[in-house]
């Protein structure tokens, strides 16, 4: 079992933030997800949404801002107490910062055809440049970066995330040749796992934040990965599980 911190750890540190990844390695946590979008002037930045207005002290879109302008930021709008200011990373600082046995799934998020063809290939280059491509998976909502992920770099293994609610979704996966389903609580069942098992996929279900979806993921579904915002919740009950209490 794999418990990713979601974003770094979400629900209690600063997301996608080097601080918020530094907190889920203190609480125990040996695998993460993250966010990367392309800035104005090619670099990939670790951020969610497609603008900066929720996460920092800035205002615009992403994909309009050049990553000076995007380091000049404090990201930790939604901990405003946490103790020091937070820059928005990149991925090269970020698989610099966590050390070489940690897993981390990176997500590419949605973008026009003509940025995910700029965004991909600068992707694997700088998995390369830190020798990551083993412990790396490359996931998306997004189908065409999933292809675009496997013309780049065909061996590096592939996430679909979606709503799973409809043979559509796993049929996409397996399409895309995908190595893993993320597959939400909210809309999957055990019947989509299963299924997506039988197809040969592993499943990733999120998100793991109370003990209720942890029981559900682990002993009903029972997933290979979960994402989880609170490891504070999650990696109690899992090493509870461990000891079969």
């Amino acid at each position: 079992m794999i418990l990713f911190g979601h974003r770094g750890a979400k629900g209690e540190a600063p997301e996608n933030t080097l601080a918020g990844f530094q907190y889920g390695l203190n609480v125990g946590l040996r695998a993460f997800e993250t966010d990367v979008r392309l800035t104005a002037d090619g670099e990939i930045v670790l951020l969610h949404d497609a603008t900066v207005d929720r996460t920092t002290d800035g205002t615009g879109a992403v994909a309009g801002m050049t990553l000076e302008q995007v380091r000049s930021l404090d990201a930790r709008a939604d901990f405003p107490d946490w103790p020091a200011p937070c820059r928005v990373p990149t991925l090269d600082e970020l698989l610099d910062f966590l050390p070489p046995d940690v897993t981390v799934e990176v997500e590419i998020k949605r973008d026009t055809p003509e940025r995910l063809a700029l965004l991909v290939p600068r992707l694997v280059e700088a998995l390369d440049r830190h020798d990551a491509r083993g412990r790396v998976t490359i996931s998306s909502f997004e189908a065409d970066a999933l292809r675009r992920a496997r013309e780049a770099a065909p061996e590096i293994p592939r996430g679909f995330i979606g709503a799973y609610d409809a043979p559509r979704f796993l049929e996409t996966a397996v399409d895309l040749e995908c190595a893993q389903a993320d597959i939400p609580l909210a809309t999957g069942s055990v019947e989509m796992v299963r299924a997506a098992h039988d197809a040969g996929l592993r499943v990733t279900g999120w998100p793991g934040d109370t003990d209720a979806q942890m029981e559900t993921l682990v002993r009903e579904w029972r997933v290979e990965g979960i994402t989880t915002n609170f490891p504070s919740v999650a990696l109690p009950f899992l090493r509870a599980a461990d000891r079969g209490d």
